[in-house]
């Protein structure tokens, strides 16, 4: 038995299958772009994908319109811009040495019986330097200073954080856009103690072109400003007649402070020490003398005189008159 005839199209579905064959047959040919990061002075590749390519007019335009190749042909006198491959694949442009110029649409287009064409967009970016740290003004013990992190172009904006002993300090960031890139500035008050000299402080900056977890830093070392004070240190705290006695003089402060001075009473009768010293300091630090005398062996003084902190004296064989009435 045989089946049965199938029914006869209807007028109304015709216009349906039309559509559809038409619109199969405008997917015959296609081109597909793809957008492209680079950084500035890099080299970039803008790629252009062809579909059912039959050897119909390929053009390639920059953001200005302007036809930097047609059908494989150099339109466009720069030398950056390289045809590194034109097959029934693909079409693909090689720019190095990439300028913020450059940056925008580029056109890939596909002149066939309709005309096709797709936007691949180039967006450059600018990596930040190494950021810039100095403070405003010196720092006082007691006061508060002012620390200014400057990144001078960067695009996007980069993100900047300060910290000091791995513990975030909060700043005040701004940016001013010049043209394309963005000039960033934070600044970072604090107040400071003598403890806090010699401190460093950090600022960091990250940036989407710098990679996965690289950053750029600045480093500031804190120079507190503060009064000095001196400590003098004896040898032994129990003396005998005749025994030698060494004085030492610790002088903390920052700035360096002058040379110190020793001042002794005055004697009629008493010379004036041979004077020597050794010094040992750290820039604004610290910085000591040191010297040694014999207790002298009569009830007199010491003559008066000024020197440094540092003093030896020979034993004593003058001051008769001092020496009378002792046994």
């Amino acid at each position: 038995m045989q089946p049965p005839p199938c029914p006869p199209l209807r007028p109304a579905l015709l216009p349906g299958l039309i559509l559809l064959w038409a619109a199969g047959q405008g997917r015959a040919q296609e081109v597909q772009a793809e957008n492209v990061t680079v950084l500035e002075g890099g080299t970039a590749e803008i790629t252009c994908h062809l579909h059912q390519y039959d050897g119909s007019i390929v053009v390639i335009q920059n953001p200005a319109r302007q036809t930097l190749f047609f059908n494989g042909t150099r339109a466009l006198k720069d030398e950056r811009f390289q045809l590194a491959e034109f097959s029934r694949r693909r079409v693909r442009l090689r720019l190095s040495r990439a300028r913020l110029e450059d940056e925008g649409g580029y056109f890939c287009q596909l002149y066939a019986d309709d005309t096709h064409h797709q936007i691949a967009t180039l967006t450059v970016l600018v990596p930040p330097e190494d950021p810039v740290v100095e403070a405003v003004e010196a720092a006082v013990e007691g006061g508060e200073v002012e620390l200014s992190c400057l990144v001078p172009r960067a695009r996007p904006p980069a993100t900047l954080r300060w910290y000091r002993d791995r513990r975030e300090l909060q700043g005040s960031p701004s940016r001013e856009q010049q043209g394309k890139v963005f000039r960033q500035r934070s600044v970072l008050r604090l107040r400071v103690e003598r403890r806090d000299h010699g401190a460093v402080v950090t600022c960091e900056v990250t940036h989407p072109a710098l990679g996965r977890g690289q950053r750029r830093q600045g480093h500031y070392t804190l120079d507190v400003q503060y009064a000095p004070t001196a400590r003098i240190h004896p040898s032994q705290s129990v003396l005998r007649e005749g025994d030698t006695l060494v004085l030492t003089c610790a002088v903390n402060g920052n700035p360096r402070t002058t040379a110190p001075t020793a001042a002794r009473p005055a004697t009629p009768t008493a010379a004036p020490p041979t004077t020597t010293s050794s010094s040992s300091t750290t820039p604004g630090r610290w910085w000591r003398r040191s010297g040694r005398c014999p207790t002298p062996s009569w009830g007199g003084s010491w003559p008066s005189s000024s020197s440094s902190s540092s003093a030896s004296w020979p034993p004593w064989s003058g001051a008769p008159s001092a020496r009378k009435g002792r046994t």
